[in-house]
């Protein structure tokens, strides 16, 4: 694995991870956010284990390449999803922005796995 696709798996990995968890902990501005995308408590939990879960993997991937693929490959999903979501409820561009930005950093980190 070259060390561009280290690095891009750590960053990627590790903010998937917080993500997930702030959601599963459920932190005062996460609930927030779910209320304002009018997500059922479950579902938004749920969210945030298939995020955390999904860091995990791509840290994982770092040493089993397949693993990592298919944890970015979940990561894209729940990023199209969470597009998705933002268009649904109206929110502003600059938002939408942040998930499309995070979409292509998780099929960049892909591209460079895969470059290997």
């Amino acid at each position: 694995m070259s060390v561009v696709a280290a690095v891009l798996s750590v960053v990627v990995g590790t903010l998937f991870i917080v993500a997930g968890g702030v959601k599963v902990i459920g932190l005062r501005q996460s609930l927030a956010v779910r209320d304002h995308f009018g997500m059922a408590p479950g579902v938004w939990r749920a969210v945030g284990l298939l995020e955390s879960a999904g860091g995990i993997g791509v840290l994982l991937g770092i040493k089993v390449t397949f693993l990592g693929l298919l944890a970015l490959s979940g990561l894209a999903l729940v990023m199209v999803g969470a597009i998705a979501t933002r268009l649904r409820v109206r929110d502003p561009a600059y938002l939408l922005l942040v998930d499309v930005t995070t979409l292509a950093l998780v099929v960049g980190t892909a591209a460079t796995h895969l470059a290997d």
